[in-house]
C-alpha cells in the first residue's frame, strides 16, 4: 500500500545541529560505610562519552573530586546475516551521530546517510540484515555488547546501581524492507527500572527475552523532542550484556546511541572540615 508519508518524517531526515543532552542526576554523597583508617563513602563515577569507539569501545568513568578512574569496555558481536555497512562505509561502533537510514529501493541505491545525531560521543549502534534486492534471510539483525568493569588497578569488579542511557529507540513502517525497522534492547540482566521517554512510554522489560520497543510499529523520532529511555541496574556484572535487534520481523537499517554510563564505587571520605 503506498505510503502518503516520506520515508522518514523525522530527525533522522532534517537532521540539525541542536544537541541532545542526557538528563543530569543529582547524587548525595552518602554516610561513611565503616569506621577504619580509611573512611569510605559511595560516590557517583560517570562517563558521559565514550573514550574509545571500535571494538572493543571504551568508556573512562570518574567521580568528581577523585583521581581514581574506572574502564567501561564494551565487546560487540554480530549475529548471523547481520551487516553495518554499505558502499564500504560502516557507521558502527563510531562516535559521531553518523549513519545509514534505508529508503523504499530494494537495491538499497536510495540508502542515504545522516549525520550531528544524539549526543556528541555517544556510541553509535547501526545495523540491518544482509541481502541486496531482498533479505538474505529470515533472521532479524542482531548485534550484542559484553560489558566489563575495570578499576585503577586493572581488577575486574562488579558495579552496583548501574545507569546507562539509549538514544532513539524508535520504530517506522515503510513500504521497503530496508527503510522498516522497529528498534529492541533486551539486556542479560533484568533491568531494575526504566525510565522511558516522555514521548512514549514503550512496552518490554528489557531482558534478553522481551526486549524494550516501542509499542507502535511507526513511532518515528519526534521533530521536537527526544527518545531517551534510562535503564537502571542493582547490579550489572562484569560479562553482562545487551542485545541490540529488531521487533515484529523487520530487518532494515536500524539506528541507536548509548551514552551516560553512571555507577556507583567506594572511594575514600572526603576530609571533614
Amino acid at each position: 500500500m503506498n505510503n502518503p508519508q516520506p520515508a522518514h518524517v523525522s530527525r533522522r531526515t532534517i537532521v540539525t545541529a541542536a544537541a541532545w543532552t542526557i538528563p543530569v542526576i543529582s547524587v548525595a554523597t552518602a554516610a561513611p560505610l565503616a569506621a577504619a583508617s580509611t573512611l569510605l563513602c559511595t560516590s557517583t563515577a560517570t562517563a558521559s562519552a565514550v573514550a574509545v569507539a571500535g571494538n572493543p569501545s571504551e568508556w573512562t568513568a570518574t567521580v568528581p573530586g577523585s583521581t581514581t578512574t574506572y574502564t567501561v569496555r564494551a565487546v560487540s558481536t554480530l549475529g548471523p546475516g547481520t551487516t553495518t555497512t554499505q558502499n564500504g562505509i560502516s557507521h558502527n561502533l563510531t562516535d559521531d551521530g553518523a549513519g545509514w537510514n534505508g529508503e523504499a529501493a530494494a537495491d538499497g541505491s536510495d540508502d542515504y546517510e545522516f549525520s550531528g545525531f544524539g549526543a556528541p560521543g555517544s556510541l553509535v549502534l547501526n545495523q540491518r540484515v544482509d541481502g541486496t534486492t531482498a533479505p538474505a534471510s529470515t533472521l532479524a539483525p542482531t548485534q550484542t555488547l559484553t560489558f566489563e568493569f575495570v578499576d585503577s588497578t586493572g581488577a575486574a569488579f562488579t558495579p552496583k546501581n548501574f545507569e546507562l542511557t539509549v538514544f532513539d529507540i524508535s520504530s517506522v513502517a515503510n513500504s521497503g524492507w530496508r527503510a522498516t525497522y522497529w528498534d529492541a534492547v533486551g539486556f542479560s540482566v533484568t533491568p531494575e527500572s526504566i525510565t522511558p521517554s516522555s514521548v512514549s512510554a514503550g512496552v518490554g522489560t528489557g531482558t534478553l527475552a522481551d526486549p524494550f520497543h516501542r509499542e507502535g510499529d511507526n513511532e518515528f523520532t519526534p521533530l521536537d523532542s527526544d527518545f531517551l529511555d534510562v535503564f537502571r541496574f542493582a547490579t550489572f556484572p562484569t560479562g553482562s550484556t545487551m542485545l541490540y535487534t529488531q521487533n515484529g520481523g523487520a530487518q532494515g537499517w536500524q539506528f541507536i546511541s548509548i551514552a551516560g554510563l553512571k555507577f556507583d564505587v567506594e572511594v575514600p571520605c572526603p576530609p571533614a572540615n
